[in-house]
This record gives C-alpha cells, structure tokens and sequence, in this order.
C-alpha cells in the first residue's frame, strides 16, 4: 500500500474547515466499509444511478435525487439540465444553443468563477448583475427576459429569506432557480426545505458536512429537473461524461447520508462549541489576544457551526497561519477577514487541545 509518507506528503490536523483544497472532510469507517464493499462488484452503472437517486429521494423526502462528481459538478450539470429540459436532441446539442433560452441571471457575489464557466461551458450566457457586496431582488428581475434559462443562487452568500423571494418571482416569470448551496451542510433540514421554498435544483458537496467521498455532490429538486440532470450526466454519453461517479462513490454517499440524518444538529453544536471553546480558553488571557466564539453572524460557510475567532493585530496575522503550518505536527487554520478563524468541524476528537497548546505558544512568540 503506498502512503502519504511514501510521496513525502505531511498530513495535518485541520483546523481551518471542509475546503476542498485540504481535502474536505473525513469519512467515517461505514462510509469507507461500503466504498470497499461496492469496489468488489460489477455493476450496471445506469441502474446503480437510478436506484441510488430514487433510494435518497425517499431517505431525504425530496421529489428526486441524484449523485453527481461534486458539488461544482452539479451545478454545470443542473445548468445543462435547465438548457436542455428532458429533449434528448438538446441534451446531445449541447454546448450549441443558439435560438435556445440560454441566459443564466447570475449574481457576482460569489468569487468562484469555476461555477461560472461551467455554465459557459454548456453553452449558457452569464447575465451578471449586483456587485460582490451582493445584488437585490430588483436586479435579478429586471435582468430576466425571454432568453432567460435559468436564475442562479449563492446560497450562504445570500440570504434564505432573499432566495424565496427570488424563487417567488422567478416563477411568476416562468423561470427555474438554481441554487449552489455545497457548504449548507448542516442544518439537516436545508435538505428538504431549500426544496420545498420551490427551487428546480439545489446542489449539495458530497465530501463537507455530510462527511461522504470528496469527490461526490448531491442534486436535488424536481424531478423532471433531476431527470433532464441525469440526461446530461456520466455514464450516458451527454456533456457530463467526464465528471463520472464510480459504484464505489455511489454507495459511499448513500451511506454518508443515511448516517448524516441519523445524527442530530444539536449535538453537533454542541460538540463543536466545546471543541471551539477550548481552544479560545487556551488563549483568552494573553496580552494583545480577544479570543471568542461565534456561532451567528459570521462570514465562515456554514454559519450554523460555531468557530473559534482570534483578534489580533493584523500585521501578524499571516505569521501566525505561517508558523501554525510549519509546526509539528502541522496545523492548518486561516484567515476571516482581519481574524484568525479556527473550525471545529473537521478537528478530531482530542485534536482541539493540540491546536489550543500551540496557538497559545505561537502567540505568545510573536
């Protein structure tokens, strides 16, 4: 078995959250018990994507359900989806849709500019309007027009109650909304009311709060939205085939779901709290150090998981993740704004105290 080690890689304890970059989260052994079980068998992989969407749509209680090969994924392909509806000459057309509705009203809020692109790529217009503050009701309205294929949210960035308004008059309009909401995970019940305000599709990571296989999405919505999704997806030979989903990632994530809704929002609060709380103990007291924790109000994704934040003067806020990192063991923690930010979220048991133990060193060097 070839290791990390091997290629002179240094694992790290991961203070900073469910960031793609840093690998996500960390499945638990029945995630990993069933991507191991399913690597044993040939399976028909239609079938498989099919049963599994059915299975979580039920599990959920949601209209439809499908897996996709992460959350970005699931936007391109939910993008295609309202390109294409369930026409097969469409979803075989694309990336062409000239004549087609094929304007995407899009804010600029959000700066990940692969989502944008993975819509050109199916052959979407960008209609972008607001700023990167946000953009109101009126400038999603007064942007969409006949060619209008499909309106796009942030989720996270933007407000829940904004995106049912949205929602309200995007279909007075007869346009679908689209919804990015890959780290509004948890609360649990995002996953069956952001569907019921009456978006078409809302895209979840696979591989952050739901603990499931990095490289997995969950799309949900109506259902002959998620069927024009599937149209367009691997293994059928439509756009997406290169974002394929193996059996192995399929059955993980029905597993990582199944033992997502199993648990319990306020026990995860609680857990997190007290991880946060004492690393902030850990520091309180040093001179020129505000340590406290939030659990509202703050910019971090999602904003229902309380963090653990660190004032300090913001000269020495890059030295501090600097110095964090090149310990050992190595810690990753990052940078909200003027604060250092500490999640809890991806910490394991025990590991609080670690990264209490060294902050406390690191700050009181600087």
């Amino acid at each position: 078995m070839i290791t990390y080690r091997d290629l002179e890689i240094q694992p790290f304890i991961n203070a900073s959250g469910t960031i793609t970059t840093l690998g996500g989260s960390l499945m638990d052994p029945e995630v990993i018990d069933a991507m191991r079980e399913a690597s044993k068998s040939f399976i028909d992989l239609n079938l498989l994507n099919e049963r599994a969407g059915e299975y979580l749509a039920r599990r959920i209680g949601v209209p439809a359900a499908f897996i996709s090969c992460g959350a970005a994924s699931g936007m391109q392909l939910s993008a295609a989806a309202c390109l294409t509806g369930t026409d097969s000459n469409r979803v075989n057309g694309l990336p062409h849709t000239e004549g087609w509705r094929n304007r995407f009203v899009i804010s600029s809020v959000d700066p990940h500019t692969y989502i944008h692109q993975g819509i050109e790529v199916c052959g979407g217009t960008l209609v972008r309007v607001g700023t990167d503050e946000g953009a109101t009701d009126e400038d999603y309205f007064g942007a969409i027009d006949d060619q209008t294929a499909a309106v796009v949210y942030f989720l996270g960035r933007q407000s829940r109650e904004q995106l049912e308004r949205v929602v309200a008059g995007a279909a007075e309009r007869g346009v679908p909304v689209m919804v990015d909401a890959a780290a509004q995970l948890p609360p649990r019940s995002n996953l069956v009311e952001i569907v019921a305000a009456g978006v078409s599709l809302v895209t979840f990571s696979g591989g952050k709060g739901l603990g499931g296989p990095q490289n997995s999405g969950l799309v949900l919505g109506k259902a002959e939205y998620v069927e024009a999704v599937r149209m367009n997806a691997s293994p059928r030979s439509a756009i997406g085939r290169g974002m394929k989903v193996g059996k192995e990632e399929i059955l993980g994530l029905l597993t990582a779901v199944d033992r997502f809704l199993k648990g319990n929002d306020g026990e995860d609060v609680t857990t997190w709290e007290g991880r946060a709380s004492s690393i902030v103990k850990a520091v309180e007291d040093l001179s020129g150090v505000k340590a406290y924790v939030l659990r509202e109000g703050q910019s971090a994704n999602p904003d229902f998981a309380p963090r653990a934040y660190i004032e300090i003067e913001e000269d020495r806020l890059s030295g501090v993740i600097q110095k964090m990192h090149e310990g050992s063991p190595s810690i990753a923690i990052r940078r909200a704004g003027n604060l250092l930010c500490l999640d809890p979220m991806t910490l394991k048991s025990g590991e609080e105290e670690v990264v209490g133990e060294r902050l406390r060193v690191v700050l009181g060097d600087q």
